[in-house]
C-alpha cells in the first residue's frame, strides 16, 4: 500500500494484520501511515464535512454539516451538540444574520385608520435577512431565531390640525400583541422621528412587516434630501441582527 492510497482519517481504527509474517514490515509501515494521518488531522483541526446526522451523538461533539444532506437548521454550518439540538456556532451562516434597510420616499397612507406596511427601497447591509424581491413592504428571513429590531420613521405633518399615526410590527400577515405605539402632530409642516426596538421570534421563511396607520392622510412618513451641512434623512430605517437561534 502507498502513501497515495491514503484518505483522510477521522477516527482510526488497527487493521488486520497480514498472515504472512513476510508482509508484517510493509504492514506496520501502512499503520504507521494511517495513524499519522489521524494525528495530523487532530493537530491541523481538519473537520471532515458530514452528510449524514451521527446516530450517538455526545454533549460538546462537533461536525461541520453539508447542509443538503444532512441540514440541522442553519445550512451548511459548523454546529456543536448540546446535548439535544446541534446549534450552529458563532460566525456561521444563521448565526449573525443581520440586515440594515431603508427608505428615502414620501410615504403616504391610501386611506385613513388602514394599516399598510412601510415600504423598504435601499439596503446596506444583508445577510440572511432580506427585503422580498416582489413585496417591498416584506422582510424575509432565511433562518429561525430571536431577533433584535430597531424601527426609526420621520413623521411630518402637512396641515394645523391634530393627527395622529400608529405603527406596530406584523409577522407572516399577523399583528403582534401589546407591540404598538402612537404619536401625534398639531402643527403644519411639523415633524418628528420616531423609534421602537424589541427582540421577535421568527421562523426560516417567515416575513416581518412594520406597518402603520393615521386618522388624517395629511400625515406622512417624510425624509429629507441631503443639504450642504447634512446627510439625507430616510423616511424610515430597520435594523436587524440575530441575537440566538
Amino acid at each position: 500500500m502507498s502513501i497515495k492510497d491514503f484518505k483522510s482519517l477521522k477516527r482510526w481504527q488497527p487493521s488486520v494484520p497480514p498472515s504472512d509474517p513476510i508482509n508484517l514490515p510493509k504492514f506496520i509501515y501502512a499503520e504507521f501511515l494511517r495513524l499519522s494521518d489521524f494525528i495530523s488531522n487532530i493537530d491541523l483541526n481538519s473537520i471532515d464535512e458530514t452528510h449524514v446526522e451521527p446516530d450517538k451523538s455526545r454533549n460538546g461533539d462537533i461536525r461541520y454539516a453539508d447542509g443538503t444532506d444532512w441540514n440541522p437548521g442553519q445550512g451548511k454550518n459548523l454546529y456543536y451538540y448540546d446535548g439535544t439540538n446541534w446549534i450552529a456556532l458563532a460566525g456561521a451562516g444563521g448565526a449573525g444574520d443581520h440586515g440594515q434597510f431603508y427608505d428615502t420616499s414620501n410615504q403616504i397612507a391610501a386611506a385613513v385608520d388602514t394599516g399598510q406596511g412601510v415600504t423598504w427601497g435601499g439596503t446596506a447591509y444583508s445577510r440572511g435577512v432580506s427585503v422580498d424581491g416582489v413585496d417591498t413592504t416584506k422582510i424575509n428571513f432565511t433562518h429561525g431565531g430571536r431577533y433584535y429590531i430597531d424601527f426609526t420613521a420621520t413623521i411630518h405633518s402637512e396641515n394645523a390640525s391634530a393627527k395622529e399615526i400608529y405603527f406596530w410590527p406584523a409577522i407572516n400577515g399577523t399583528d403582534i400583541s401589546n407591540s404598538g405605539m402612537v404619536h401625534s402632530l398639531d402643527t403644519n409642516d411639523h415633524r418628528k422621528t420616531i423609534s421602537r426596538s424589541g427582540i421577535f421570534q421568527v421562523n426560516a421563511g417567515d416575513y416581518l412587516q412594520a406597518m402603520w396607520a393615521t386618522n388624517d392622510t395629511d400625515l406622512d412618513l417624510h425624509g429629507l434630501a441631503a443639504s450642504a451641512f447634512a446627510p439625507a434623512i430616510p423616511s424610515a430605517t430597520l435594523s436587524v441582527i440575530q441575537v440566538a437561534q
